[in-house]
């Protein structure tokens, strides 16, 4: 009896030794502990050993509140938030987890598996433990001895997930799949601010949405998130093999493929999300330009003033050279895509040149969200003045013509400021009639797609793998990563972002490239002089348009001859 005793007390000494190891690690718990399913086992199960990244995250989710995992599929990442959340439930009094998922059936899932690990603790743990009070559907409630509660619930990822509570731990799961992430977001981080800890994990959709940002802010240090990748090759589940035969299965929608089974992040929150550009240089190779400021006019004319570095302010034009070391004997154009200056779309300019082997080059940007178009027209004609080149009055200026805005700009560059080089394009001849040239660049579904298909031809990397433009700058590598297909066949700026800068670069690239040609006819100079391109085009429009204007009045003449004498022939007839 004494015997019996002893052991009896010796397994409680132990059970309870193995209780505050448990409760003081957590990965000592859920190695020795947790179990989970298994269709590899003939049970069922499964002990869940832990590979190094999941130990790493681990070490995350202990030593921050805030953690944002972007993952390639099947790496048990769900899972093993599965197994803190129920650490905490049984040695954290007091805990209230929130498990927040794409949809209602994906919550109450991944809440099962929280359930599936409990029932398989050993019968002492669960009576060590606090009791399990409540097992509904959505939601486990463990009871402790002092009557506090820690509860476990579910949720669907909507605008109202979690709205009142006061949560220890969040878990949004497959975060970038759920129907509106952002309202989720909103109501979901308060409920941590009382020190609670949130875990975010998903697989991408595109590059634009909340996930993405949060998780390259992250990355970059600029918010609170610590940022995990975990690329397909993480995976003992799918061999180098597999994944080519995976790839070969998604051929007709790479987009999935590329979300499910990334190799860099970059590629994953591209690539997913039916990227207009398949290939873009890397960020590493896509810096901000160095030389901030802005334009100021005094008595010499337009000159530009770098920024002080003491003040902190950063105007909104940028130079990739300082402007000693632009080649002022070159030409240049000026593409600009207005906006209304309210805070919301990007007032958005490029300078683009000409390299003598015909490489296009980015020399400047303009990038305001708050100017006003009238004063931005005023800064318009001070950006052409200045890049004044080799027989230019000013910079061709390109205007992008929608309407709106566009139109605002053009006039008050013609027609207050007296711009002396605006760009002027010429529709192609109708079958019915002739066309007049137009000022500025019209974007219409006819245009867009050439100047879009163009741009992507000259970002595509060369043979030795460089971008073929030169001068791809941060802002416009960033806006090119979210510029993606639509399912109508169309192209544009996902949901929330702005493509500003891809369009001013698209239109300026594609009017460099037809007005400022240095091969053939257009090129032309002394022999063994610089050459100079033709670009003022308007003897050409005025001789287009005179030519256009002859025709309209021979033909009004044609047709009052033709009705004339279809009237006499009439009464002649008895009509």
């Amino acid at each position: 009896m004494a015997s019996a005793t002893i052991v009896s007390e010796l397994e409680r000494l132990w059970y309870e030794m193995e209780w505050r190891k448990c409760a003081a690690d957590p990965e000592y718990f859920i190695r020795t502990y947790i179990w989970i399913e298994s269709e590899r086992d003939p049970r069922g199960r499964e002990p869940f050993g832990l590979w190094d990244y999941q130990e790493k995250a681990l070490d995350a989710y202990l030593g921050n509140r805030f953690v944002v995992i972007l993952k390639a599929r099947q790496l048990g990442f769900t899972t093993l938030a599965m197994a803190y959340a129920l650490w905490q439930c049984l040695f954290k009094p007091r805990a209230n987890i929130l498990l927040i998922s794409k949809s209602q059936d994906s919550a109450d899932k991944n809440l099962g598996m929280a359930r599936f690990m409990y029932s398989f603790l050993p019968e002492w743990m669960k009576a060590r433990g606090p009791e399990l009070d409540g097992d509904a559907a959505k939601q486990m409630i463990f009871k402790f001895m002092d009557g506090s509660n820690n509860r476990l619930k579910s949720f669907a990822g909507t605008k109202t997930a979690g709205a009142g509570e006061t949560a220890s731990l969040v878990i949004l799961d497959e975060f970038a799949l759920m129907e509106d992430p952002a309202n989720t977001y909103r109501t979901i981080k308060p409920t941590t601010d009382a020190g609670g800890k949130l875990i975010i994990i998903s697989t991408a959709r595109g590059g634009s949405n909340l996930f993405a940002k949060i998780y390259r802010e992250g990355k970059r240090g600029l918010n609170e998130f610590h940022s995990i990748f975990e690329p397909w090759m993480s995976s003992r589940l799918i061999t180098e093999e597999q994944y080519e035969l995976k790839k070969r299965e998604f051929v007709a929608e790479p987009w999935l493929f590329f979300a499910e089974y990334p190799s860099t992040d970059d590629e994953a929150f591209r690539e997913s999300g039916r990227p207009r550009f398949a290939w873009l240089p890397a960020e590493e190779e896509c810096p901000d330009f160095p030389y901030h400021g802005q334009l100021d006019e005094g008595p010499a004319g337009v000159d530009f003033v770098i920024d002080s570095e003491m003040d902190g302010y950063r105007g909104p034009l940028a130079l990739v050279y300082p402007p000693n070391e632009i080649d002022w004997n070159s030409q240049f154009v000026v593409a600009a895509d207005p906006s209304l200056g309210v805070g919301g779309d990007y007032s958005a300019a490029h300078v683009f040149t000409m390299l003598p082997d015909g490489t296009p080059e980015i020399l400047a940007y303009y990038h305001s969200n708050t100017i006003e178009p009238a004063d931005w027209a005023q800064e318009l004609d001070m950006l052409g003045r200045y890049f004044t080149g080799v027989n230019q009055p000013a910079a061709l200026m390109v205007i992008e013509n929608a309407g709106g805005v566009g139109v605002s700009i053009i006039d008050k560059l013609r027609n207050q400021t007296n711009y002396p080089n605006l760009y002027r394009y010429l529709p192609p001849v109708s079958a019915r009639r002739k066309r007049a040239p137009v000022f500025g660049f019209p974007t219409t579904k006819q245009t867009k797609p050439l100047i879009i298909n163009r741009l992507a031809e000259w970002i595509a990397p060369d043979e030795a793998g460089q971008c073929k433009m030169l001068n791809v700058h941060e802002k416009l590598r960033e806006e090119l990563s979210t510029y993606v297909r639509r399912e109508n066949g169309t192209t544009a700026a996902d949901v929330g972002c702005h493509d500003d800068m891809v369009m001013s670069a698209a239109i300026g690239l594609y009017v460099l490239l037809e007005e400022l040609n240095p091969v053939g006819e257009t090129f032309i100079g002394e022999v063994g002089q610089p050459g100079t391109f033709r670009l003022d085009l308007a003897p050409l429009y005025r001789e287009v348009e005179m030519i256009r204007r002859v025709e309209a009045k021979a033909d009004r003449r044609f047709w009052a001859d033709h009705r004339r004498r279809t009237r006499r022939t009439r009464r002649n007839n008895g009509y």
